[in-house]
């Protein structure tokens, strides 16, 4: 039997205007089945959740066979039906993932979210390949379970220990657990990444389910692998977004395991679950909360941005602190410099009055000295002229050398000896005299130089020059570009408007 392609008709063998009506096809009925799946299979998504009742629950050969329907309250003959199969494994795999019993024949009658693969059989048609299985609870039963949660966290003293917690100093790397596929995640991905590029934070991805039978093992996962990162490598936030679906996903959020591991959190975590009109347990128990997953990373943002503006603040305020500091020890230096140099001064002219004085003292006992000298050449002379009248007898009981010659000479060597110890000691005193005043002249150099600008550079210190080379006293006198001389040499810096004084 022939099948024609798809959007085309089969042709009669002859062509029709456009004005005529398109003839109406004639198919064997495989073919109109085979034609009716292709457009199933075309026009539905290849999974879809739907919610609808369990009419009824039969066993077959390998499996369950599930009536669904959703009534019309109009017309009850109306109401949408559908048949879904549940295979043994798929059931084995939901109480896997939720680690509870599940009696498939017990759901009948309830409300559920059903997991189906569209199928079309040729002789059953429309059909339903069943994947996960997700019963509703009822509200009341959602809202007890939320106060029994609720009492059992405030009696073991976690409820508020998220909020206790303090602010995060520094935002470097945040945790998000998010659903694999959202458009809400979407969004916080695409501004995590710009953190990333710009360098103000990294991220760290624990993908959860937020949907189905294993949302709660899922999420209890993701937040003990977060928790286990965050103990060891390091996080500062941990972020739980969920953005859009149904609100009936939200009802694993109710439940004591996931909220205990919220609670006992080492870092603050901010949620975002679903729309603004949702609000779950863990908005309670979180550190913060928002509506949605935008505005989840909006507060770690606000928290980057409020803690960069008080850094800038505290940098502010110690520079100030600084410069005034800076400011008064210049001062201090300045009249310590000035005091050491009157002092200085006064020393020096202390020991020019010493060096003078001992100058004095030497001429005078140049003068003495030279006045000795004359008077022992006087006497000399005297002796001389008494000792040519000298009798032959007393200069023969010399001998024939110990004439008046010779006991002149002897005179002589006599005076030459004590002119020359004279002389020592007197060479002697004038140099210790000497290096008494070169040391106090070496000691003053020291402390004089150890103030002047070369040893102030040299002690750390630098001197501020402005374009005239003069140096800058005041902070008022700062000009865009500044030369810092340090000792080994000088170095040119532009002033940073950041960091100009205040007016």
């Amino acid at each position: 039997m022939f099948v024609h392609e798809r959007g085309q008709l089969p042709s009669s063998g002859t062509e029709q205007s456009a004005g005529e009506a398109r003839p109406i096809p004639r198919w064997g009925l495989r073919q109109f089945t085979t034609e009716a799946r292709e457009a199933i299979r075309a026009a539905l998504p290849d999974e879809v959740w739907v919610e609808a009742t369990i009419l009824s629950v039969a066993q077959a050969s390998s499996g369950y066979t599930l009536d669904l329907i959703e009534p019309d309250s109009q017309n009850f003959s109306t109401s949408a039906q559908l048949r879904g199969y549940l295979p043994s494994a798929v059931a084995e795999q939901l109480v896997a993932a939720t680690g509870e019993p599940l009696e498939v024949t017990a759901v009948r009658g309830s409300n559920a979210w059903v997991r189906i693969r569209p199928t079309f059989h040729p002789s059953r048609h429309l059909q339903a390949a069943i994947s996960d299985l997700e019963p509703v609870p009822a509200l009341g039963i959602l809202d007890q379970v939320r106060e029994e949660t609720r009492l059992r966290l405030i009696e073991d003293g976690v409820f508020c220990r998220q909020r206790q917690l303090p602010e995060p100093i520094d935002i470097l790397r945040i945790g998000i657990i998010h659903p694999e596929r959202s458009a809400g995640y979407a969004d916080v991905r695409c501004e995590l990444e710009r953190m990333e590029r710009t360098g103000i934070a990294t991220s760290v991805s624990f993908p959860a389910s937020f949907e189905g039978s294993r949302t709660r093992h899922s999420l209890c996962a993701a937040l003990k692998q977060a928790r286990d990162v965050a103990l060891g490598e390091g996080l500062d936030v941990l972020l739980v977004v969920r953005g859009g679906g149904h609100s009936v996903g939200l009802a694993s959020l109710v439940f004591e395991d996931v909220a205990r591991l919220i609670c006992t959190f080492p870092v603050p975590v901010i949620t975002g679950l679903g729309h603004a009109t949702d609000h779950t347990l863990l908005d309670e128990i979180a550190w913060r909360s928002a509506d949605t997953p935008s505005k989840a990373i909006g507060l770690v943002l606000d928290l980057i941005r409020s803690r960069a503006e008080q850094v800038m603040i505290d940098y502010r305020v110690i520079r100030k602190v600084v410069d005034n500091c800076l400011s008064q020890q210049a001062q201090h230096l300045k009249s310590l410099r000035e005091q050491l140099l009157r002092s200085g001064a006064t020393c020096l002219q202390e020991q020019e009055h010493q060096i003078e004085g001992g100058q004095q003292a030497a001429i005078t006992c140049r003068v003495f000295l030279r006045s000795r000298l004359d008077a022992n050449r006087q006497d000399l002379e005297r002796l001389f002229r008494e000792l040519i009248g000298v009798s032959h007898g007393f200069c023969h009981s010399f001998g024939q050398d110990a004439g008046p010659i010779g006991l002149f000479q002897l005179s002589l060597e006599r005076e030459g000896r004590e002119l020359e110890r004279m002389k020592c000691e007197i060479t002697c005193l004038l140099k210790h005299a000497l290096e008494q005043a070169d040391l106090t002249l070496q000691g003053l150099h020291r402390e004089i130089r150890a103030f002047s600008i070369e040893g102030t550079l040299e002690r750390g210190f630098a001197l501020a020059l402005d374009q005239n080379c003069c140096p800058i006293r005041h902070l008022s006198q700062l000009s865009s570009a500044v030369t810092l001389m340090i000792a080994g040499g000088s170095v040119h810096v532009r002033r940073d408007d950041a960091t100009a004084p205040n007016s």
